[in-house]
Formats: structure tokens, C-alpha cells, sequence
């Protein structure tokens, strides 16, 4: 293994020190009597065994501290326990909240590289019923459950393992509520907020009629996933309860937003534009980025532009010296991630969920003969997909191709006989 430049320099200066002593007795031997040919080879081991001893110590001590910076624990907040994984660093600590219904590895994929340009400690962790987190049964009354609890057990697990001071603070959709929650009721410690693709005020006008789709799932997910059952439950009341609350105006905000819808009604796409916009205008610290060619998970798309954001973001609560390392830190990184782009894009152009959203983004638009093609070509790349066929499905029927459209849906269920879409779209064609 080669050794750094700083660990080998320091390890001859020791290695010379140590063997003055040694080294002159066998010098003084050799300038009377003559240095044997044993001897010089006895020497050369005792040099040899010092110096594996002093790399051996650097390797054990550096795989150590390596082994000591990630934390992975169950911390008791009453009646239950929530999981966090901790990246140890210095300075201000990054709490991410992760998207409604996912838990905190969905945030694995850029860790590494923020850690690594921050220096910061970064922690993920699973709400209630989520992850490995366990969920209170004892209390049974749904209320229980809701947002202001989740918020009051994640402060009492930041205060247990020592991060309930200055924070920052990252989320994701559903989770931009948590972050919100959080900043208001602690508006002096939370020094500058990254929201992707987070919510706003979106829910309030479209929590009805998600409800009702969801009306025959809730009570299954009560059998099989209290964490999701909860969340349910509680929208309503979370969605009125967030939309009388606001990130307090003293926190520097950057908001990130989708250039790739995830949602097919035209609709609920300019109505998530409408929400970001007006979240940019009212907040004077916020600054508003598109993220274009991404859909709502933005840092799988383009990890590289979430990664420098948070980075850039972390680097602003910093004095003037450390911000100028972090800023040297985000250019390297920007140089060596730009440069992987070219190898990457194919894959990702030609992604099955990339297409699929591409094709929508054209069919919100009326671009219907190229929806048609970027669906076709979905189906050609990706056989075997159910939701493949059955977006192909829709835009044939958009263009009145009846026939050719009931057989895309056909094949759809025969792939995902659990997609209910499809089985209603063919009921009312055959109706006609």
C-alpha cells in the first residue's frame, strides 16, 4: 500500500531517531574492527521490523477512525425508538428528512461525496414506522401520530445523541413539511434550509381526491404498515395544520424543483410550478434552481447538481476560511463529476423511468407524436414492463387508435395484473 506523501515523511524522521543509538554502536564497531556481513543484515531487519510496526500502528489507527465515523443506532424517544445513521464530522451538522411513505437510505447515493467536500456530520434517520424505526402501539389514537409528534420525537433524539443546537437542514417532497415544522419551532438554530421537490402548499387542493384513491389501501396499510397508515390518516390535518405554517424569513433557502413532472394531469403540473413560485417570491433569503431533465427524486437524475447545492449551502454558515476550503472542495468535485457526465448520459437518457417521464412531459404539452415515439420506444427497450405498455396505452388512445390502445392495456395486466388503471380504462372502452 502506498503511503501518503505526509505519513512517509513523518515515519523516515521518527524511523531516524529511533535508530541513532543502535546505529552508532554498529558504526563504532565497523571503525576498529570491521562491520561483519551478519551484522549489517541484523540492522537492516531491525529497521525493517520498526518501520512495519510504526505503518502497521498508522494502518490500524487510520481503519479505526475510519470504522468510528459512521454511527448507526436505536435511540429511545419514548415508547419506541428511531433509527439514525450519523457520518461523523465537525462543524454544523446536515439532518436530512427523507420523502413521505421512503426512509433514510434514501439518501445513501450522495453522502459520501458531501461528506467528503463538507467535512460536516451528516445524519439520516426513519420517522415513526418507517425504516428500522419501531412505532409506538401502545398509543392507538391516530392524532398521536401526526406530524407534531414525529417533530417532538426527532428532538428528543437530537438532543440524546448532542445535535440539538445549530443545524442545517435538507428534505426531500413530504418531508419539506418536517423541515418546515422544524424551522419554526426552532427558527434560532436552523441556519439554512435545501428543499427538493418538497410539497408547499400543493397538498391543500389535491388532499381530497388522493384520499379517495387511497380509501381501499389505508385500511390494508393499518394490517400491514402502520407507518404508512399513520401518515394516511393524518394527511388531512397535516396538509390544513402546514398550510398556515412558513419557513421563518431570517433562514437562507434554496429551492429545488423538478423539470420532469412526476404527475400526468396538466393540472397538478402547473399547479406544482405555481407553488414553487410563489414559495421563491414571498421568502427574501430563498433562491428557486429547475432542475431540468430531472424528475422528483432530482439527486438520482443529477446528483451532481443536489451535491454542490447542499455543499454550497453549508458553505455560507461557515467563517470566511473554511467557506474558501469547502467553495476549492466544490470545484474539484464539480471538475471531476462534469467529466463523467458524457459516460453517464446514455444510460440515463435511456432509462425506463427517464422515458416515461420524458414521455409525459410532451403529452402535458400536446407534443402528442412525440410522446407517441418516446412511449414506443419505451416498450421496445423494456418488454416486460407493465407501466411501460400501459403509458403506451394512453397516448394511443389520446389519438383515437382505439383498438391498438386495449391491446397495450391488455398486455399492461397480463404484466401487472395489479394495475387497476388499466382494468378500469378497458371496462369503459368496452362500454362504448
Amino acid at each position: 500500500m502506498e503511503l501518503p506523501f505526509r505519513i512517509k515523511f513523518s515515519l523516515s524522521r521518527k524511523l531516524k531517531s529511533y535508530e541513532l543509538p543502535a546505529i552508532s554502536k554498529w558504526h563504532n564497531v565497523s571503525r576498529y574492527f570491521g562491520a561483519t556481513e551478519n551484522q549489517e543484515k541484523e540492522k537492516e531487519k531491525i529497521k525493517m521490523k520498526l518501520f512495519l510496526k510504526i505503518v502497521t500502528f498508522f494502518i490500524v489507527f487510520s481503519f479505526q477512525k475510519t470504522q468510528s465515523q459512521i454511527i448507526d443506532t436505536l435511540v429511545d424517544v419514548g415508547n419506541h425508538k428511531l433509527h439514525f445513521n450519523i457520518i461523523k464530522g465537525t462543524g454544523i451538522p446536515i439532518l436530512f428528512e427523507a420523502g413521505g411513505g421512503s426512509d433514510g437510505t434514501v439518501w445513501s447515493s450522495i453522502l459520501k461525496p458531501i461528506a467528503e467536500i463538507t467535512g460536516a456530520t451528516l445524519i439520516t434517520y426513519d420517522r415513526e414506522g418507517f425504516g428500522k424505526s419501531t412505532i409506538n402501539t401502545l398509543e392507538t389514537e391516530i392524532s398521536k401520530h401526526g406530524i407534531t409528534n414525529s417533530i417532538l420525537d426527532l428532538e428528543i433524539g437530537l438532543k440524546k445523541l448532542g445535535y440539538n443546537k445549530q443545524i442545517m437542514l435538507v428534505s426531500h417532497s413530504f418531508g419539506g413539511y418536517f423541515s418546515t415544522l422544524y424551522s419554526v419551532r426552532n427558527p434560532n438554530l436552523v441556519k439554512s434550509i435545501v428543499l427538493i421537490d418538497v410539497n408547499h402548499n400543493f397538498m391543500e387542493k389535491f388532499v381530497e381526491s388522493d384520499l379517495k384513491k387511497q380509501e381501499k389501501l389505508i385500511p390494508e396499510w393499518k394490517k400491514t404498515n402502520l407507518g404508512l397508515f399513520y401518515m394516511a390518516s393524518n394527511i388531512r390535518e397535516t396538509t390544513k395544520m402546514m398550510s398556515e405554517l412558513s419557513i421563518p424569513q431570517n433562514i437562507p433557502v434554496v429551492d429545488l424543483i423538478n423539470g420532469i413532472s412526476p404527475f400526468k394531469e396538466t393540472e397538478k403540473v402547473e399547479y406544482w410550478k405555481e407553488c414553487h413560485k410563489k414559495f421563491v417570491e414571498s421568502h427574501p433569503k430563498s433562491i428557486g434552481i429547475t432542475a431540468f431533465e430531472c424528475g422528483h427524486g432530482i439527486w438520482f437524475d443529477n446528483p451532481s447538481l443536489v451535491i454542490t447545492t447542499i455543499a454550497k449551502s453549508y458553505a455560507e454558515t461557515l467563517n470566511k476560511k473554511q467557506k474558501i476550503e469547502v467553495y476549492e472542495r466544490i470545484l474539484n468535485y464539480a471538475i471531476s463529476s462534469s467529466n463523467n457526465v458524457k459516460k453517464e448520459n446514455k444510460t440515463y437518457l435511456h432509462s425506463e423511468d427517464n422515458l416515461n417521464n420524458l414521455g409525459y412531459e410532451y403529452l402535458n404539452k400536446n407534443e402528442n407524436e412525440k410522446a407517441l415515439e418516446t412511449f414506443k420506444l419505451n416498450v421496445l427497450l423494456y418488454p416486460n414492463s407493465g407501466n411501460a405498455y400501459d403509458s403506451y396505452g394512453e397516448i394511443l388512445l389520446k389519438l383515437n387508435k382505439k383498438e391498438d390502445a386495449i391491446k397495450m392495456y391488455k398486455r399492461s395486466i397480463e404484466l401487472n395484473p395489479e394495475n387497476e388503471n388499466g382494468k378500469k380504462v378497458i371496462i369503459e372502452l368496452s362500454k362504448q
